[in-house]
């Protein structure tokens, strides 16, 4: 099994580590436990050789796996529905942090494969969650994830183009929006433009097509002391600061893991 790490290690240009956990996933075992047996039999060398050729090719792993983890919920992805990242992790756990009015009814728009749903559905045991998306995909994918954690009486998908469908108030509208400016689009890496959604990346015209549209119309669905929190580019920031303040509302960004500005907070409790 070493030998196989070393050879990952060496066909893929990565670090041991990096290794490792590929390896583990592939084969669904914890990582600690790969230098447990003897070795890969004939047919698991064979799904490990095609497996490190979609990599090659640059498929996201999660593809190859149809699993993602989130948090602590280890959820099924499809090929062609946008895979949650380490930011929206942080993101989660900064709405927690923020908001401070009770939450009985939540919004979100775009769920992808239902991370951010399950997570604050677990997280407000009392809410109900409401979550859109336009990718019939995505909704098959989120209903799966959403049935495995038996969350299904409480989470309601919704077939939707951000608020069409939408009545009623909510304490919480959360998005992890489309935000990358379309002009930049081609530099993302290989497996990102050819194999994610561009739906669920391409954000329009400086990234920001979709985070105006999600503002204007969250002003009509929000309650008074309710929260509005999106994820963005740094480089937003500052044509976000002045749409924003021109529009009379109370916000505040904060940073990722990594030091950028990542998170938009819009309320009147944010400050």
């Amino acid at each position: 099994m070493r030998e196989t790490v070393r050879e990952i290690c060496e066909e893929l240009n990565i670090t041991q580590n990096e290794a490792e956990l590929i390896l583990s996933t592939i084969l669904e075992r914890p990582r600690f436990e790969i230098y447990l047996t003897g070795g890969l039999d004939e047919n698991q060398k064979k799904i490990l050789r095609l497996r490190l050729t979609q990599l090659k090719n640059g498929v996201p792993i999660e593809y190859i796996t149809k699993k993602v983890q989130f948090l602590s919920y280890r959820l099924a992805v499809y090929p062609g529905v946008f895979i949650p990242r380490l930011e929206t992790e942080y993101f989660v756990e900064l709405i927690f942090k923020l908001i401070n009015c009770p939450v009985e009814r939540i919004l979100e728009i775009g769920t992808g494969c239902g991370a951010i749903a399950i997570a604050l559905a677990d997280f407000f045991t009392k809410a109900m969650v409401f979550a859109t998306d336009i990718s019939y995909l995505a909704l098959k994918n989120a209903r799966e994830n959403i049935t495995l954690f038996n969350l299904t009486n409480r989470i309601h998908l919704l077939g939707a183009d951000l608020f069409a469908p939408i009545k009623g108030n909510f304490d919480l509208i959360v998005s992890n929006p489309p935000y990358v400016p379309c002009e930049r689009f081609n530099l993302l890496p290989k497996s990102v433009r050819e194999f994610e959604p561009r739906k669920a990346i391409d954000g329009g015209n400086k990234g920001v097509q979709i985070i105006k549209r999600i503002i204007d119309y969250s002003s009509e669905f929000i309650n008074e002391d309710g929260l509005v929190a999106l994820e963005i580019e740094e480089e937003q920031v500052p044509y976000l600061t002045t749409y924003i303040k021109e529009k009379g509302l109370t916000f505040i960004f904060k940073k990722d893991l990594f030091d950028r500005y990542r998170y938009l907070f819009i309320g009147n409790s944010v400050l």
